[in-house]
């Protein structure tokens, strides 16, 4: 019993070529989009990590030095030299009924790829009651 393979012709084969060579952009760019957000999630997190921390010091030690050094230590995975921490004027012991020690940190940095513009800039926001 012999049994016939149909064999694709040449057009066929040709538009397959021409489906991938349409369609693999697209994916290759939602690729690098995953991986780009992901980048910037993770430094998000650690930038406010990096807030809670120096808030936390702040409140407690009322060292700008000590709370900016914590807040260097809180954010591990990221580059803690692209960080830039802003304390608020409001800061410990204020005569308020309850002061609060605020801090800004914000990441000033490039992308991982560059796919979706070179430049990287996020924030994070801490506050921590005065006293701990």
């Amino acid at each position: 019993m012999k049994r016939s393979h149909r064999t694709p012709d040449n057009g066929e084969r040709g538009a397959v070529a021409v489906e991938f060579a349409l369609v693999a952009p697209i994916l290759i760019a939602l690729i690098i989009a995953i991986v780009e957000f992901s980048n910037a999630y993770n430094i998000q997190v650690s930038v406010t990590q990096a807030s809670r921390e120096a808030a936390r010091t702040m409140a407690i030690t009322h060292d700008a030095a000590k709370a900016t050094a914590a807040g260097k230590t809180g954010a591990p995975s990221i580059n803690t030299a692209l960080l830039s921490f802003d304390y608020s004027a409001a800061m410990c012991p204020a005569v308020t009924p309850t002061p609060t020690a605020s801090v800004t940190v914000t990441y000033s940095g490039t992308s991982l790829t560059g796919f979706f513009g070179s430049s990287l800039v996020l924030q994070g926001k801490g506050a921590m009651q005065c006293g701990g």
